[in-house]
C-alpha cells in the first residue's frame, strides 16, 4: 500500500466524543468572548464532570463548579398510570434549548381509553452531548460554524482533527458493535461523500478561529 492511500483510511475503534470534553471552548454569557472549560470525569459513558471551572479569557466571568444553572438544552419526560382508569401509561417527551423554553403545555396529555387529560410533570435531564453546547455548563461552543446549511462544531482543536482525519478518509472502518463510538452518532450530512470538500475548509476555518485564541 502507498504512503497516500494508507492516509486515506481510517480505523474506527469506539473514541467516544467525551474523550475530548475535559477542555472546551464556549461563549461568554457576559462579554461573547472565549470562555475555557474544563472538568474532569471518571468515565466518558456517563459523563459526570467534576472539578468544572469555566474562565473567560476576555472579562471577569468565572464559574466553579457545575451544581449550578445549566444554559444548555434538556429533554423532559414523563410516565405514569391515568389516574381515572389506570390501565395505560400515559408517556410524554419534550425538549427544549433550555429548560425555559420548553411548552408548559406539552406536559397535558390525553388518556386513550378514558379521555380524562392529565397533567404530567416532566422530569428533565441535561443533553450534554449532541448539540453545540458544551457538555459542562451548557455554554453555546465557541468552535461553531455555518456548514452545508447545518451547524459544524467542536469542542477544541483535537476534536477538530479527529473529524479531519475521519472526514478526509476515503476508507473508513471500524470495528464491531461500537454503539457508543463519536463516528457511529455523527449526522448523515457530515459522513456524506458529496459534503466533504466543504466540511474540510469549515474544519480550516474552525482552526483558524482558534488559533486567534490560542496565539
Amino acid at each position: 500500500m502507498t504512503p497516500t492511500a494508507e492516509k486515506s483510511r481510517y480505523f474506527d475503534r469506539g473514541l467516544l466524543i467525551a474523550s475530548f470534553a475535559e477542555r472546551v471552548f464556549s461563549v461568554c454569557p457576559n462579554c461573547r468572548g472565549p470562555v475555557v472549560v474544563t472538568c474532569r470525569s471518571k468515565y466518558g459513558i456517563p459523563f459526570k464532570p467534576i472539578d468544572a471551572r469555566a474562565t473567560c479569557l476576555r472579562c471577569s466571568f468565572q464559574r466553579i463548579g457545575c451544581d449550578g444553572e445549566w444554559h444548555g438544552p434538556v429533554n423532559g419526560t414523563a410516565k405514569r398510570p391515568c389516574p381515572n382508569c389506570g390501565t395505560k401509561w400515559l408517556e410524554q417527551a419534550a425538549r427544549g434549548k433550555t429548560q425555559k423554553d420548553v411548552d408548559p403545555g406539552l406536559s397535558l396529555i390525553t388518556c386513550p381509553t378514558c379521555g380524562l387529560v392529565t397533567r404530567l410533570d416532566l422530569e428533565y435531564a441535561k443533553e450534554r452531548f449532541g448539540s453545540a453546547n458544551d457538555p459542562t455548563f451548557g455554554l453555546p461552543l465557541w468552535l461553531q460554524i455555518s456548514c452545508c446549511d447545518h451547524t459544524l462544531w467542536a469542542f477544541n482543536g483535537d476534536h477538530l482533527e479527529a473529524l479531519r482525519r475521519y472526514i478526509s478518509a476515503s476508507l473508513r472502518e471500524r470495528t464491531a458493535n461500537l454503539k457508543w463510538s463519536m463516528f457511529c452518532r455523527l449526522p448523515a450530512w457530515i459522513t456524506s461523500s458529496k459534503n466533504r470538500d466543504a466540511i474540510l475548509k469549515g474544519i480550516d476555518r474552525l482552526e483558524e478561529k482558534l488559533r486567534s485564541i490560542e496565539g
